[in-house]
């Protein structure tokens, strides 16, 4: 089914919700508007390539789309999955080429500015410019973060962090938990957190066992509590194992207590390293 398109004269109104474009006036949202073309683009189909010229700014307007990259041995990487008003190919100023590649995951509205068209409105809305610096630190920040974190834990500690800021970002509440409204293979979320398919599958299992996770046809529904609780009483395990049992005694997570019985008291079950 075609993507709705938006009639041109909507497109301030869009823009300003967007926020690389907060805090504009009107003005400056109907010229932003004026140099936009729309495109849309049907599941599975790449919005551009690694490798291919860094001329444009995309913004999101519907659907769901996929940032990923390749290794020398083509491993696919997933580094970001955007939801609308969410911007991409925002590495225009610093790289001629692209660095990665978007795939719209399922049929997707964008609009595109064009490299020469954008930096002139950084020249001359200042609102814009901040924004930008905004955005690009935050995504600095959560690379870095990301950078940390998969040098310092396992692989089910990382599937259990994809899973809660997957549930944050797309969640929607039901009677069983948080429904993630996105259609995930076990081979997505590998390339997600960097591990195989197997160990993922591996993992899932035993999340699903402790009730940290049930399965919806494609999607998951976690409890979102419980895998919070989990991963905290994890990183805390790491650096400090009697605080994290006293944490663990301590949660409220609905998961059956019997899987986490041990010695020392109750705690979240270390699962095998892999």
């Amino acid at each position: 089914m075609p993507v709705p398109v938006i009639a041109k004269k909507g497109w301030p109104c869009f823009i300003a919700a967007v926020d690389l474009f907060q805090g504009i006036s009107p003005r400056d949202a109907r010229r932003f508007s004026s140099l936009c073309i729309q495109k849309w683009f049907p599941r599975g189909v790449r919005i551009f390539r690694e490798g291919d010229a860094t001329d444009s700014l995309c913004v999101l307007k519907n659907g769901l789309v996929k940032l990923s990259s390749l290794s020398d041995r083509g491993r696919e990487t997933i580094l970001h999955i955007l939801k609308p008003d969410e911007v991409f190919g925002e590495l225009l100023l610093s790289e001629e080429k692209r660095t990665f590649t978007a795939t719209a995951l399922e049929d997707s509205l964008v609009m595109i500015i064009s490299k020469e068209s954008f930096l002139n409105l950084l020249s001359v809305v200042p609102t814009v410019a901040l924004n930008f610096i905004r955005l690009l630190s935050k995504r600095l920040a959560t690379v870095e973060r990301g950078l940390a974190e998969s040098s310092h834990t396992w692989s089910y500690h990382r599937l259990a962090r994809v899973l809660l800021q997957l549930s944050e970002k797309y969640g929607e509440e039901v009677p069983a938990g948080t429904l993630i409204n996105l259609r995930l293979t076990h081979e997505d979320l590998a390339n997600l957190i960097g591990t195989s398919r197997e160990t993922v599958t591996t993992q899932l299992n035993k999340f699903t066992r402790v009730g940290l996770l049930k399965r919806q046809a494609r999607r998951f529904i976690v409890a979102k509590s419980c895998l919070s609780d989990f991963i905290c009483s994890e990183e805390l395990r790491l650096k400090e194992p009697i605080l994290a049992a006293r944490v663990s005694q301590q949660t409220s997570c609905s998961v059956p207590l019997a899987a986490f019985h041990t010695p020392a008291g109750r705690r979240f079950p270390s699962l095998p390293r892999i």
